[in-house]
């Protein structure tokens, strides 16, 4: 039981929160057309403009109802402006905070031990910290050596989103280890 419930939590946490299927371009075009910029061209809207470098078409009557006439900046920030792409972090943080409080809840009630608590969110920890390293490291290669390679997600946005995460369950570990934390500061009395 306390296994299938363990698997269960670690499968709840790490399920993506949201799932980006168009406006996710590896090189930041914005209606790139045929034959694209990369590899990764696809029109599932025949529209002529590779879906990656475009919003979702619900999206893009809502943005063209709102753009003003006058030309936009085309830089890779306002990109993500004009696409409407934000970063998760109240859903993230609230989520986490969620799932924190109910494996504390079941290893108050001892539904869990207090170890299989800490594992889950100690693997959490590591597994967060591996995705938001590995993808900071991938990204780094691609600017300091202007390589161009793509993956099949936004590497980016995944970057960040786990460094959320991250942040988030780093805070839970080092509430758990505060009394270490507080005696490393604690300055003592000279005498």
């Amino acid at each position: 039981m306390t296994k299938k419930l363990i698997l269960i939590l670690f499968l709840l946490i790490l399920a993506p929160v949201s799932v980006l299927a168009w406006d996710d371009c590896p090189h930041g075009e914005v209606d790139c057309s045929y034959p694209g910029e990369c590899s990764r061209y696809i029109d599932t809207d025949n529209d002529g403009m590779c879906d990656h470098s475009q919003l979702a078409p619900e999206k893009r009557i809502n943005n063209e109802a709102q753009e003003q006439p006058e030309k936009q900046n085309t830089s890779n920030l306002s990109k993500d402006k004009q696409s409407g792409r934000a970063y998760h972090l109240f859903s993230i943080t609230l989520t986490l905070i969620f799932f924190y409080l109910l494996s504390h809840i079941l290893s108050k009630k001892k539904i869990i031990s207090v170890a299989n608590h800490r594992k889950i969110w100690n693997i959490l920890l590591l597994v967060t910290f591996l995705i938001s390293g590995l993808l900071g490291i991938i990204l780094i290669i691609k600017i300091n050596y202007s390589l161009v390679f793509s993956l099949p997600f936004n590497d980016l946005f995944w970057h960040v989103e786990a460094g959320i995460a991250m942040f988030v369950i780093s805070i839970f570990h080092c509430l758990w280890h505060w009394p270490y934390f507080k005696n490393i500061f604690k300055l003592k009395k000279l005498t």
